[in-house]
């Protein structure tokens, strides 16, 4: 999950590191002057008033504009790290949570939303949450809705907040006081229903202004993109989906699994941030809840991930498994050694109980292997060596 990672670096993102405290301005100048209210401010010795970061895009955008000004574009930057909320006493809200994401800077294009999304539905995969999908939806639906309704401002943004809440009750109150039609009314209201494999085509129904249209159009063809990314089956469209509408431009989404009510991963394109820095750029991204996927995940973070390999050693054999931990590390998989002192069997069934695919007994020159289905076979332990001779260049034989 962390930034950084084999998957990131993977598909070219380029870890970034941001401090933890910003001038307030700047985070306000990023994310709008409503969230003042949810910061947790300080003062320094000279009287400017700084702020801890509540979210990792804005100090994303600052680095961009400054220290990364003038490097090609796009740019694919990682991050990982604490962000901190105000949040009213009592509410259960966490204020302090670790955040990790991705942004692909400087592409308008639908295939950067197709990368950005398919790069979302691995970071779920990856997250060990059971049961994962990325619900993706367009802030421009809505915005087309709501002009073909001619709403005033002020009964606009009433229209959004109630379908935020999902008051429709007071939704349909705000559309009968500023004489709505009645046809286009229904557009709105039924919003919520708009999810699932029928969502486009039911959506076109009621699409009734170019803008709406033309993100119909847009989402048909990123679903194709996805296609081809092979992660199609783990993307649903939602047009329910309202994210912050002044914040967001585009396509919007967030990640979900069966285990938790509240989403883990959310994101989406947001062109609009950059103007705030006086160098306007593209640009998308997504962001994870560390605490919640690790909530999510099937061991909820008390015991950490199991390795890929756990090993263990007969007498006399410690320096042959501390070599053979070393070879499969190089090769990116995750290895643990017994240090308790442990028997073979409490170090095989702990470790395969914990969701470890396999352990290993190093005797000398032989090793036991003890995989998840509880099959167990003896080998050189030269097979085991990634190159090693019996094994075909790869880390296990086959």
């Amino acid at each position: 999950m962390a930034a950084g990672s084999s998957r990131d670096a993977g598909w070219g993102y380029r870890e970034v590191v941001t401090p933890t405290i910003e001038y307030f301005d700047t985070l306000v100048r990023g994310e709008g002057t409503q969230a003042g209210d949810r910061l947790f401010k300080l003062v320094d010795r000279g009287g400017e008033l700084l702020a801890l970061r509540p979210e990792m895009t804005t100090p994303v955008a600052r680095l961009v504009t400054t220290h990364l000004r003038g490097r090609p574009l796009p740019l694919r930057l990682a991050y990982a790290g604490q962000v901190f909320r105000g949040s009213e006493t009592g509410s259960g809200r966490l204020r302090e949570f670790p955040q990790v994401g991705c942004e692909l800077i400087g592409a308008d294009t639908l295939e950067a939303d197709a990368e950005i999304v398919a790069l979302a539905v691995d970071a779920l995969a990856a997250s060990g949450a059971a049961e994962c999908s990325v619900s993706l939806g367009h802030v421009g639906f809505l915005r087309g809705i709501l002009e073909g309704l001619g709403l005033p401002e002020e009964g606009a943004l009433e229209a959004r907040a109630l379908l935020y809440q999902k008051d429709f009750v007071g939704l349909r109150a705000v559309l009968d006081r500023y004489g709505a039609p009645a046809a286009r009314g229904e557009a709105l209201t039924a919003l919520p229903g708009l999810r699932g494999p029928n969502a486009i085509r039911e959506a076109q129904r009621l699409a009734d202004t170019a803008e709406s249209r033309r993100v119909l159009r847009d989402l048909e063809t990123l679903i194709g993109i996805l296609e081809a990314y092979g992660v199609e089956g783990g993307v649903r469209v939602d047009l329910s989906i309202i994210r912050d509408f002044d914040y967001y431009t585009g396509i919007v989404f967030e990640g979900h699994t069966a285990a938790l009510g509240f989403p883990l991963l959310g994101g989406g394109r947001y062109d609009r941030l950059f103007e705030g820095f006086g160098a306007p750029h593209a640009a998308t991204g997504f962001a994870v809840r560390v605490d919640r996927a690790l909530a999510a995940s099937a061991g909820g973070g008390a015991g950490g991930e199991a390795p890929d390999v756990a090993v263990a050693f007969a007498d006399g054999a410690r320096g042959e498994a501390l070599r053979l931990a070393r070879s499969l590390r190089q090769q990116d998989l995750s290895v643990t050694v017994e240090i308790l002192g442990r028997s073979w069997d409490e170090v095989a069934q702990g470790a395969l109980a914990a969701g470890a695919p396999r352990a290993v007994l190093v005797t000398g020159s032989r090793a036991v292997v003890r995989d998840a289905d509880g099959g167990e076979r003896t080998t050189a332990l030269a097979d085991l060596v990634p190159g090693g001779p019996g094994n075909g260049g790869g880390p296990w034989p086959s």
